[in-house]
């Protein structure tokens, strides 16, 4: 029979003898050569009874080399037995020879001294001698010895047992059992391997030291047959199993890192070394002893910041090398852990929740969990393995926590990511917005003036305006995010024609209108004359402030002369007469404005709104005298012009035949009488005087005039 033997990866094969083979045909021979002999004796002690040899059981080696059999007597009724013969040989083919004789018929062991079956297999029959006349049994079964050979693997760090099949007839057990003698004088069962196995390798985990192994086979009588004792000095330089881990989670009360695993089965395990996977490679973080440890918590990780991923290498307790380290494991492929964000959508009342995968075993299903207001932890929603957010409506002024747990099959391991929360307000609206002033700033200029809160979370301020009681429309938008004071010049208006009404509306961050102001409306001023020498004034009321309006304030210009004040008026009645019978000098022409002014604001702060500008002109007054003298009280000739805002300005002195002998378009300048020099003859002279005010209406006038001289 062939067995084989493994020493590291090169397989040994080896031819060893078995009682199945080779021993069939010889003890055949054998048998019927003594079978015959006994026959015919038979015929001469016919009175005899030849006995059956012994049921040989085992043969076990000690560490001598010596071989101890045992066997189970046979039937003796008569009480013929006379002795064993205990047959050896090295090879099962033969020969053989004594290697001792029992005489005892109650002796079931014998000591084969000497037997060498420490060098190899060594095989046993035995045959019983009957009384006088002498009759010798057929041979028992041939039992083989085991032997056993130890190598050193290839690469070190096993011991590769190899062991023959034992030639034996008797019901032997269905397995090997594998010993160990280690330390000396204990022997320690490996393990057991099937009876059609020969051979075993054992993994070294004692540091180095020489070990002896031995193989056994037991018998139904519980008769062990064990091999020859070899060894060798054997060094362990096999690391444990890689640590299997089954988990790496966030704790949810301090947000720390815990890794979890199944320990290395070996039993020289010492202890386990935390590696942090980085981008730029793995991390020692930390060495932890005990064999037994299956969990650690890393202090300074930071999973609530971004995903940590881990993995976990085992040493045992040999030191070799120079300098020497323990035998240290692989790691197996990383875990790394889920970062959970949120992100909070304040105008739809929405959290959106994503979070990173779980890496190290797949995930059959997400599971997030919601905690609301510091209340119980509760299971929000679960989802596949793939999906990695989801969207929750929630309350405003609330505070939301979340944890994600990844779950493998069956819900067994599982996974916490970090716990993330997100407090719930809808943006802090205005808590007033109070249109301070509206008030004319330019000939086609009003400017709009507006408090706002400045601590609300505000959009845009939208500016809208109303022209003569027409509906409100939008006509500016201004950024939120400016204040206390917002200012807005309107330059697409008529302040002098139209009324206009103003409100803002503030829109909060997402774009609701929350706050409308009240309403500011413009002062429209008017002015004209009437025929004795008076401007009436008249003008709609400021509209909607906090406090009261005081009176109002007149000013006026005179040919374009700065303002002055002139005088106030009341709240009522909103109208003004201004005699500018003083002023006939002047052109006539005056412009207005007035101021309404405000007070008792509720906040101190009283305003100011500003009408338009409003001009009139005084009729003219235009007087031409009919007479001058010279060299007289009155020696020239000139129009006199009142209020006159004069333009296009023409005086023409005509002769009696029609013709103009004199003009100006000074009206400054008098005629004195004289032309190219000379004075012209007493008499009367026509005139011709033209011009126009300031409102730009012409007037003409013609008459006579009479020269007189006082010289004699």
């Amino acid at each position: 029979m062939m067995y084989s033997t493994e020493r590291g990866n090169n397989w040994v094969q080896r031819r060893v003898y078995t009682g199945n083979m080779r021993l069939i045909p010889f003890l055949l021979q054998r048998r019927f050569l003594l079978l015959g002999l006994a026959l015919a004796c038979t015929s001469m002690a016919a009175q005899a009874q030849a006995m059956d040899a012994p049921d040989l059981r085992c043969a076990s080696v000690d560490v001598a080399g010596d071989v101890t059999l045992t066997w189970l007597l046979s039937a003796d009724p008569g009480g013929t037995f006379v002795e064993h013969t205990i047959h050896s040989s090295t090879d099962i083919a033969g020969p053989y020879v004594v290697a001792g004789v029992v005489t005892d018929p109650l002796q079931t062991t014998f000591l084969h001294v000497g037997a060498g079956a420490d060098a190899g297999a060594r095989f046993y029959y035995i045959t019983t001698t009957s009384s006088v006349p002498p009759v010798t049994s057929a041979p028992s079964d041939t039992v083989a010895t085991l032997f056993l050979e130890v190598f050193q693997s290839t690469p070190l760090g096993s011991a590769n047992l190899a062991w023959n099949a034992p030639a034996t007839a008797s019901t032997a057990d269905n397995q090997f059992s594998i010993w160990m003698e280690y330390p000396i004088g204990n022997w320690n069962l490996l393990g057991f391997v099937s009876s059609t196995t020969f051979a075993y390798q054992h993994v070294i985990s004692i540091c180095q030291d020489s070990l002896t192994f031995r193989v056994g086979l037991a018998d139904d009588t519980g008769c062990i047959s064990f091999s020859n004792r070899d060894g060798d000095v054997f060094e362990d330089v096999t690391p444990p199993s890689p640590p299997e881990i089954i988990s790496v989670s966030v704790d949810s009360t301090d947000g720390r890192p815990v890794i979890a695993w199944e320990p290395s089965p070996e039993g020289d395990t010492e202890g386990y070394i935390i590696v942090l996977v980085t981008p730029g490679g793995g991390v020692i973080i930390d060495t932890i002893f005990g064999p037994d440890i299956t969990s650690y918590t890393w202090v300074p990780g930071t999973p609530d910041l971004a995903p940590e991923s881990f993995t976990i290498a085992a040493f045992d307790t040999c030191r070799v090398g120079v300098p020497p380290s323990p035998n240290t494991s692989a790691t197996r492929p990383q875990h790394t852990t889920m970062y959970a964000t949120t992100d909070y959508d304040r105008c739809a009342g929405e959290v959106s929740l994503r979070w990173t995968p779980y890496v190290g075993w797949p995930v059959v299903t997400y599971q997030v969990l919601v905690q609301v207001d510091g209340g119980p932890w509760a299971v929000l929603q679960n989802v596949g393995g793939s999906q990695l957010g989801l969207l929750h409506d929630v309350e405003p002024d609330r505070t939301y926590c979340y944890i994600v747990k990844a779950m493998a099959q069956g819900g067994s391991p599982f996974s916490l990511s970090n716990r993330t929360c997100r407090a719930s307000s809808y943006p802090p609206l205005p808590m007033f917005n109070y249109l301070r002033t509206v008030t004319v700033s330019g000939p086609e200029e009003i400017t709009v003036v507006d408090s706002v809160d400045v601590a609300a979370a505000v959009g845009s301020y939208r500016v809208e305006r109303s022209a003569d009681g027409a509906p409100f429309e939008l006509v500016a938008e201004l950024p939120g995010g400016a204040g206390p004071l917002i200012t807005y010049v309107d330059t697409d208006v008529s302040p002098d024609l139209v009324g206009y009404r103003y409100r803002v509306v503030v829109q909060d961050s997402c774009g609701n209108a929350s706050v409308v102001s009240n309403i500011g409306g413009s002062i429209v001023l008017r002015a004209s004359s009437n025929l004795y020498g008076e401007n009436e004034l008249d003008w709609n009321g400021y509209a909607q402030w906090a406090g009261v309006v005081q009176g109002h304030l007149v000013e006026r210009s005179v040919d374009d002369m700065p303002f002055v004040a002139i005088g106030t008026a009341p709240d009522l009645p909103w109208t003004f007469v201004d005699d500018v019978q003083d002023l006939v000098g002047t052109t006539g022409r005056a412009c207005y404005r007035v101021s309404a002014l405000e007070s008792a604001n509720p906040s101190g702060v009283n305003a100011t709104a500003r009408s338009n500008v409003a001009c009139t002109v005084q009729e003219e007054l235009v007087y031409i005298p009919n007479a001058f003298i010279v060299g007289g009280a009155n020696p020239v000739f000139q129009p006199v012009l009142s209020y006159a805002d004069v333009s296009e300005y023409q005086l023409i002195i005509i002769n009696r035949w029609g013709q103009s002998i004199w003009n100006t378009t000074d009206p400054l300048e008098p005629w004195d009488g004289m032309v190219s020099g000379s004075y012209v003859p007493i008499g009367v002279y026509g005139y011709y005087c033209t011009f126009k005010n300031g409102a730009g209406r012409r007037f003409e006038k013609r008459g006579t005039v009479t020269m007189l001289t006082a010289f004699e």
